[in-house]
């Protein structure tokens, strides 16, 4: 609230030394920040302490829906499907009853909206009905157990709370959609903190109060809204003056678009391409203010998509869309700073899922020429270009403007509000510049035709508005479109300042930009007005602003004479600056990305610590890899960590994963789910994951790449040998790079991971000539018979083919002149040494060098680096679970993140899982392989914990007493039931109690035509595609058979009633069963129920709407 002032809430004076603390807090969530008004201390006379005066909002704000929303439910729903169906059928007739196709579009999802509110009204009712009859049906079994006793109540009873503790964990999952959570099928945690959290999302969008444009506290709901419009709209009103001289200074030389190009965007609207766009679109987001999701377009387009395609192509032809679609609702979300200033909520267009699905087409239309009219300098939105590209190339400029004592001015430009000062009238003249044909012009014109926006404020809407400017956010296109609107600026400036100029680059570097987030490097006051004349140019022109006192600018390398002078006195920095969230620069500003950053991960986690006991292992997973360690990743890639964080980090979250003993090693936990693993992050490996897909982009990236000629003047401090891309050709093991920056140390760290093998000769002659001749090269002859030779071939710097041939000739026979250069006395030496070469090469090779060298070959610069293969180094170590991820056919021009991935875990973990076996149970059950199904443990329809439970047994990670008498000797090693020595084993596949339940599961697997076995019942099974209905029953009859044994030993050493395994088993399955069957029929959806559940009604059937248990299920 006061971010420039420090203040200090108790002071003491000790004699001639004050002494200031801030003692005195008031403590608040973050989401509730907005509430605060005002926050100010006052000295108070008769103590040291001051006083705390913070006055802020009281209010009673429950979230609630703007419009309405499309219940996904639905789309589940056959009935509901049905009922659609034959609706559209009869609407689609009454086309002619309306003055446009879009006006007949927009009543269509009117009606909608009110099929999808009487239908829900009605399933709502049923669904509610069930659960008050569940309710009531235990009350009263509770009654009639409690004054019977009877068995048939009991189990009944067990039955009924299942269910309804099932039904209450779906309730949960429609909590954590609305909560923004990516995947509801990992977590399972029933709790009213997933309700708190979505009131928590609602919370932070609440504006307390505004301040109007003279200063005034506005407080009421009227006034509030008439701000936000009043600011809003005027933000959006064309201040336009289009001065054509002007464009034609900043535009003349752009490069244009193609005319296949031209033919490509312009062509005529097809369904395959709408389709293409809505699969691509992601679900659970929130819709425009015809309430309609993706989810409900992608259940039902077989029944809208050609009535789509015309109303589209009828939009383009008049110029015009659909109100709905031509209407965005704009969300407020608060930024930092002070709330109660309109301009510090940022504005989020939710827009019509229709309309996305058009934006989305000419979006992947327009990307296609994106790459060849947007410069190599703006990474936004272009195909093959990263944002942390950007960030690659201000670290290694700062990194070789220090190393090379060149002085360099970077400015950090803060474009104020950059996507809403768009004008349109601009846009569309700078696309003419870009050779943009008039037709393609003319739609994308029809996205901003008559557009208007309706401000969300406190869960109501506004009265709509005209938006004569800006480019809405959340628009496929948008983008795109901004890159382009901005690239006549950026075109000036490179034409205008010389940038950076390093000795031995082949091009100036003049500035970096991802979207609005520029910056310009300049080296002298020239420089400075020239940057500052063509933005206020450019303003003039576009209405685009530059904000001069949020602007950064640092200083790096020599700067003999005064630094340039920067408009409102923008002061230089020396230290470092931050850019696209990570601070760059000397020691103490890059200090600042990893401050704090352990406890900041505790904090996360511990807002889910208190869950625990009730997530499953894969819901753990979940949080640790998405919502925790994914913080990192940013940092990660760019910069290397303080050494011993990740290390901290990653025992923290291991301990966070387990919550109480580690009963399977760390290895085991980071390896992949089909290995055996949990899939939980590991730190290191991920990082060295990232260092090695950076120098797969640096050595087979794209050719433009603004930062690979820095990396290479990095790269050639490595051991003094000057080399570059040609180091990665040799055993980098030898060399020495300590001398190289923290991050290029991790690169070659990470590279070490892995044995590479690369082609004995290369096919390219550019890369021939670059091969290396010392440190295990293909060419390195380097042995015990050639003493000093690498000595000498360093000193010489001759280190390279073409150097090799620069010194003896294309031929390789020049023996006096090889002497002359490395310096030998013995002729015989150097002609063997030549002899040798010569050999290695070949006469093929020998013969291209001399055409090459006479001028008959000539040379391609930029080929593709050579292909190489890379294999885990293991060191020697062997073991089952070391076997390396695809490691027949990795190479680094195609190896993907997740195989780079897994490989660098067993290899940083090899000593951990060596000569580990794969399962607890490995060599104890006889018969077929000796591997457990890894992949079944969790296949649908296990729940998560019951899968849980089964990865446990299988890693020996279940407590017997055994294994608590070791911990406690006062226990008995033996088992409750039986005389033997109570291990994991005998647990769940010896003891005597198990008879009843296997035979059981015998009759139900013959029933399958299966035959039963301990290995199948505790490996699992896996099936075929054909088979899968059956084999997932039979693994779900097993996971649950497990869950009984492990439930029924607690419940029977307790002395519980009816607590042994086999009536365990079938009230599980029972209540199972009775809840699916309610949820299917409620969504009208029992063929999927038969599908699933009723596999030649061995577990049940279906008769007349109810279902009907197999007999077994009874006692």
């Amino acid at each position: 609230m006061h971010a420039d002032c420090r203040q200090y809430t108790w002071s003491r004076m000790y004699e001639s030394r004050l002494t200031l603390v801030r003692l005195d807090r008031f403590y608040c969530f973050k989401h509730h920040l907005n509430v605060f008004k005002s926050c100010n201390i006052f000295p108070v006379a008769f103590t040291d302490h001051s006083l705390v005066v913070c006055v802020f909002y009281v209010k009673d704000f429950t979230p609630k829906s703007a419009y309405w929303h499309f219940n996904s439910a639905l789309t589940f729903d056959t009935g509901f499907k049905d009922v659609l169906g034959f609706f559209w059928t009869q609407f689609r007739l009454r086309k002619h009853d309306f003055s446009s196709l879009g006006q007949w579009w927009d009543r269509g999802k009117t009606e909608i909206k009110l099929l999808c509110q009487q239908y829900t009204l009605n399933v709502t009712r049923d669904y509610c009905r069930f659960i008050k009859d569940l309710e009531a049906d235990i009350v009263g079994l509770e009654s009639l157990s409690g004054s019977t006793g009877n068995r048939g109540h009991i189990e009944l009873l067990k039955e009924r709370r299942l269910t309804l503790e099932r039904l209450l964990d779906s309730k949960v999952q429609g909590a954590l959609v609305r909560s923004r959570f990516q995947d509801v099928s990992e977590m399972d945690a029933p709790s009213s903190f997933f309700f708190g959290l979505e009131k928590k999302q609602g919370q932070m969008k609440v504006m307390h109060s505004l301040l109007s444009d003279t200063g005034e506290e506005l407080l009421e709901p009227d006034e509030i809204r008439q701000r936000a419009v009043d600011f809003y709209s005027s933000l959006y009103t064309s201040e336009c003056d289009g001065d054509d001289s002007l464009l034609d200074e900043f535009c003349s030389g752009l490069p244009h678009v193609a005319e296949e190009m031209n033919s490509q965007l312009d062509r005529p609207l097809q369904l395959p391409e709408l389709s293409a766009a809505l699969q691509s679109m992601k679900g659970r987001k929130a819709p425009g203010i015809d309430g309609l999701t993706v989810e409900f377009y992608k259940a039902f387009w077989d029944i809208l998509a050609p009535d789509i395609l015309e109303v589209f192509n009828d939009c383009l032809l008049s110029g015009a869309l659909p109100t709905s679609c031509r209407r965005a609702v704009v969300a407020l979300l608060p930024k930092k700073g002070n709330l109660q200033e309109i301009k510090n909520w940022r504005p989020v267009s939710l827009l019509c899922v229709d309309y996305k699905i058009l934006s989305r087409t000419f979006s992947n239309r327009l990307r296609d020429a994106m790459e060849q009219i947007i410069h190599r300098d703006q990474t936004y939105c272009v195909r093959g270009r990263l944002m942390v590209d950007n960030v690659f190339l201000i670290r290694d400029v700062l990194e070789v403007s220090e190393l090379l004592g060149i002085r360099t001015g970077l400015i950090s430009l803060d474009q104020e509000k950059a996507f809403d000062r768009v004008e349109h009238s601009f846009l569309w003249k700078v696309m003419e510049k870009f050779g943009f044909c008039a037709g393609f012009i003319a739609k994308i014109k029809v996205f901003y035709a008559e557009a208007e926006s309706v401000l969300k404020v406190n869960g109501g809407l506004c009265a709509p508005f005209r938006v004569g400017r800006g480019i809405r956010q959340g628009c496929a296109l948008s983008g795109m479109l901004y890159a382009l609107s901005l690239e006549p600026l950026l075109h000036k400036i490179r034409k205008s300042i010389e940038g950076l100029c390093l000795p031995g680059f082949q091009r100036n570097i003049v500035l970096s930009a991802y979207a609005d987030d520029v910056i310009v490097f300049v080296q002298n006051q020239a420089d400075v007005n020239v940057l500052v004349d063509a933005i206020h140019a450019f303003s003039k022109l576009s209405s685009a602003r530059v904000n001069w006192h949020k602007t950064a600018a640092l200083a790096v390398g020599q700067w003999l004479d005064a630094l340039p002078t920067l408009p409102s006195n923008v002061t230089w920095k020396k230290d470092g600056l931050k850019y696209l969230g990570v601070f760059l620069g000397g020691p103490v500003t890059v200090k600042k990305n990893w401050e704090d950053v352990v406890h900041k991960l505790e904090g996360k986690m511990n807002k889910w610590r208190w869950l625990l006991p009730q997530m499953s292992f894969r819901g753990r997973v979940l949080v640790i890899n998405n919502l925790v360690a994914s913080l990192l990743w940013h940092r990660l890639m760019c910069l290397d960590p303080p050494s011993g964080l990740l290390s901290q980090i990653q025992s923290k979250l291991v301990n966070f994963f387990w919550d109480s003993l580690h009963w399977v090693p760390q290895g085991v936990l980071f390896l992949p789910r089909e290995e055996g693993g949990q899939g939980l992050v590991h730190l290191a490996s991920r990082t060295a994951t990232f260092r090695l897909q950076f120098l797969q982009r640096f050595l087979t990236g794209p050719t433009d790449l603004m930062w690979r000629e820095l990396a290479r003047c990095i790269l050639r401090r490595a051991n003094g040998l000057g080399l570059d891309d040609a180091l990665f050709l040799m055993n980098t093991k030898f060399l020495d790079v300590r001398g190289l920056p923290p991050f290029y140390q991790g690169v070659f760290k990470s590279w070490h991971l892995f044995n590479v093998v690369k082609r004995k000769n290369s096919p390219s002659l550019f890369w021939l000539l670059k091969e290396p001749l010392i440190f295990g090269a293909w060419l390195d002859i380097c042995d015990d018979t050639t003493p000093g030779l690498r000595l000498a071939l360093r000193r010489s710097g001759v280190v390279t083919l073409e150097q090799l041939v620069a010194a003896a000739g294309p031929d390789l026979s020049d023996v006096s002149s090889l002497c002359s250069s490395l310096g030998l006395w013995s002729t015989r030496m150097a002609r063997r040494l030549l002899d040798r070469w010569r050999d290695r090469l070949g006469a093929g090779v020998r013969e291209l060098l001399v055409d090459y060298c006479s001028g008959t070959t000539a040379l391609v610069h930029d080929e593709l680096f050579p292909e190489v293969w890379l294999s885990p180094d293991l060191g020697g170590l062997t073991g089952q679970l070391l076997h390396p991820c695809n490691s027949k056919g990795l190479t680094l021009h195609c190896a993907d993140r997740r195989t780079l991935y897994v490989n660098c875990v067993k290899v940083l973990n090899k000593t951990k899982l060596q000569n580990r076996l794969p399962s607890a149970w490995t060599g104890k059950l006889s018969g077929g392989e000796d591997v457990p199904h890894w992949r079944v443990l969790y296949k649908a329809p296990i729940r998560k914990r019951t899968g849980d439970l089964q990865w446990r047994i299988l890693h020996g990670a279940v407590a017997s007493n055994s294994f608590i008498s070791v911990l406690n000797p006062t226990v008995s090693d033996c088992c409750p039931f039986c005389d033997m020595r109570e291990t994991i084993f005998h647990v769940f596949s010896e003891c005597k109690r198990l008879s009843g339940l296997f035979t059981l599961l015998t009759s139900v697997f013959a029933l399958f035509n299966v035959t039963f076995s301990v290995r199948c019942f505790i490996y699992g099974s896996e099936y075929k595609q054909k088979d899968k209905e059956k084999w997932q029953l039979l693994n779900f009859i097993v996971g649950e058979a497990k869950l009984a044994i492990h439930v029924s030993r607690k419940r029977e050493i307790a002395g519980e009633p009816q607590a042994n395994a086999v009536s365990v088993w079938r009230c599980n399955v029972r209540s199972r069963l009775k809840l699916e069957f309610s949820f299917f029929r409620l969504s009208n959806r029992l063929s999927c129920f038969k599908k699933i559940w009723c596999f030649d009604n061995v577990l049940c059937r279906v008769s007349n709407g109810e279902i009907c248990f197999a007999p077994f299920l009874f006692e």
